[in-house]
């Protein structure tokens, strides 16, 4: 049975990894995800042969086995980088995010010298030999994938929940690349396929009999967990094509109209001075959904609700600044719609990349 499931997922893991990569040119989701599928191919493609091949494999090439090791520390930090991409549409690869691949790129050289000086032959012998260097290195990858585990789906889950959050704050998605529930179901579903590796593991370890039949389980879940991740992602268009899609000339005439209104009662009536001001007061106001002016918010102005709003009180405290240079900052902070200090000071410096008083100071230098 684990033969078999070995060689189901290496063989539909190429197929959709060649379909992502061709989707991937336009989709960083699936441009993520087919490096996932790249390295379970490679990784999950060595286990089947030598699965099936056994010790007849390990001759022709000795320390295969022993060098795609390090390659499955990539797993992880992949699906997580899909996950962020899936997070925002605004997400971009960054150099610092190369610390995430530390991990394997320590193992893979730590490897590849153990290979160069010990020998092919010795390094595939020894790696069965419990105790030795090289077995204790593939447990120390087998550890440290399990601790990959628990590491990233907290910070996923953890990120999930901040996002839930704030949809429940402003009313607003903000400038998610999937719907929420998309990101619910990969973020838990996942957690729950690491979880129960981690369980087998567990089992493994102490021997437990049950641990084979658990094993194929997991192994079950995993494959169709990403099955599912793969086939909508390739079929799907990206969340905001199909948006635009929805939106016919009387949608966006309807949200023009409603930005227009907003406009004159920001600018001319300046409701957002009112710091109780909230998505439902200002529906009541225009009689309209909170839902269509959230929308509109978020098609026409690119940001959510809150946002909106801070841009008008940050350009009104600025007025406030630059022209009654004798208004203490805490005045400024009140006459601009805001009751506390620190959102205060963090939409100020969101929006003009300053505090309120290096802007004041910057004014006076001038």
């Amino acid at each position: 049975m684990e033969k078999t499931l070995h060689l189901l997922i290496m063989y539909t893991m190429l197929v959709l990894m060649l379909l992502l990569i061709r989707k991937g040119r336009k989709d960083k989701r699936g441009l993520f995800l087919a490096a996932y599928a790249l390295i379970e191919v490679i990784t999950n493609g060595i286990d089947s042969v030598t699965l099936w091949g056994g010790n007849e494999i390990y001759n022709l090439f000795p320390s295969i086995r022993f060098m795609a090791k390090p390659f499955t520390l990539l797993w992880v930090p992949l699906f997580y980088f899909y996950v962020k991409s899936c997070f925002s549409t605004e997400f971009k690869w960054k150099k610092k995010y190369l610390l995430h691949l530390l991990p394997f790129g320590l193992f893979f050289f730590f490897f590849l010298v153990l290979n160069i000086t010990k020998g092919t032959t010795s390094i595939a012998e020894k790696s069965f030999q419990f105790g030795s260097l090289e077995n204790n290195s593939l447990y120390a990858i087998d550890f440290g994938i399990r601790f990959q585990y628990l590491f990233y789906n907290t910070l996923l889950i953890l990120q999930l929940v901040y996002i839930e959050r704030n949809i429940k704050l402003d009313k607003s998605p903000g400038n998610l690349n999937s719907s929420i529930k998309w990101l619910r179901l990969i973020v838990y579903g996942y957690a729950i396929a690491c979880l129960g590796a981690i369980l087998v593991f567990i089992l493994f370890h102490f021997n437990w009999e049950l641990a084979g039949k658990i094993n194929q389980f997991s192994i079950l879940y995993f494959f169709i967990f990403f099955f599912v991740i793969f086939y909508v992602t390739i079929t799907e268009k990206s969340i905001n094509t199909k948006k635009n899609s929805k939106h016919s000339p009387e949608t966006n005439i309807s949200m023009n109209n409603i930005i227009e209104r907003l406009t004159i009662l920001f600018e001319k009536d300046q409701i957002y001075l009112n710091p109780e001001l909230s998505l439902s007061q200002l529906a009541l106001l225009m009689n309209e959904k909170e839902r269509d002016i959230s929308q509109s918010i978020n098609t026409l102005k690119q940001r959510n609700f809150k946002d909106f709003i801070n841009s008008y009180r940050i350009m009104h405290a600025c007025d406030l600044l630059k022209n009654n240079k004798d208004l203490a900052v805490y005045e400024v902070m009140f006459e601009s719609g805001f009751n506390t200090k620190g959102p205060f000071n963090n939409a100020f410096k969101k929006i003009t990349g300053l505090t309120p008083s290096e802007y004041r100071n910057c004014i006076e230098e001038e």
